[in-house]
């Protein structure tokens, strides 16, 4: 039963990962584009309000989708290291940081039904 259970939770495993570029290049988009465009012309002021708002919303939609299919964020800035669910791509001496505590975030990782789909890329403090 348990197995039945994990075989119906994890299917569309493959299909989040896939998801998690698109998620990326959504949020690398609209970070791009300034909240409050200053340009010449007031037209393309709106065009780019417009276009943030969308990739906002897009964005905001993906995430919950993500939610109602157990698809979680791990974005663990501050917290202990944890292999199983972080991957260092270095580390660091940072004043105010304990050892082995994640000072930064390179790429948010997620979680499907608690099992790690693709591990956070991080920063790590060391003593």
């Amino acid at each position: 039963m348990k197995q039945v259970e994990d075989a119906k939770s994890f299917a569309i495993q493959s299909f989040c990962k896939d998801l998690l570029d698109v998620a990326d290049t959504l949020s690398a988009a609209a970070d791009s584009v300034p909240e409050r465009a200053e340009a010449h012309a007031e037209s393309a002021a709106a065009a780019l309000r417009s276009l943030h708002d969308g990739l906002r919303l897009t964005r905001a939609q993906l995430d919950q989708v993500f939610a109602r299919h157990g698809l979680v964020a791990v974005s663990p800035l501050r917290e202990k290291f944890d292999p199983n669910l972080h991957e260092a791509l270095f580390t660091q001496e940072v004043e105010g940081f304990e050892p082995g505590t994640v000072v930064t975030v390179s790429k948010v990782g997620y979680k499907l039904h608690e099992r790690c789909v693709r591990p956070a890329l991080v920063g790590v403090a060391k003593g």
